[in-house]
């Protein structure tokens, strides 16, 4: 039995020692915004959205029906026109991926 564990031991040594050849990828800091009103809208529409449910997936409406649930979702949120207007323009962009 000692015989046995110590060629496996040396084995299990060997490749723990071997060098790893995982490529490592970039880690990015979030999507690509078409302008900077869209990237306010993605923030307005996760912080004062999400505190009252959760969040549907953008792609879930079409762009219709976005048109139809923000403004009155944007006046219980007691959101701006400019801020109800980029919560659109960030679910609208969202919603065409």
């Amino acid at each position: 039995m000692k015989k046995s564990l110590l060629p496996l031991s040396i084995l299990i040594l060997l490749s723990a020692c071997t060098p790893k050849t995982a490529e490592i990828k970039a880690v990015t800091e979030g999507p690509e915004f078409p302008s900077a009103e869209v990237e306010e809208g993605s923030h307005i529409y996760a912080n004062n959205c999400g505190k009252c449910h959760d969040l549907p997936k953008e792609s879930r409406y079409s762009e219709e029906q976005w048109k139809k649930i923000i403004p009155p979702m944007a006046g219980k949120a007691k959101l701006d026109a400019t801020q109800e207007s980029k919560v659109l323009q960030y679910v609208l962009w969202k919603s065409a991926e």
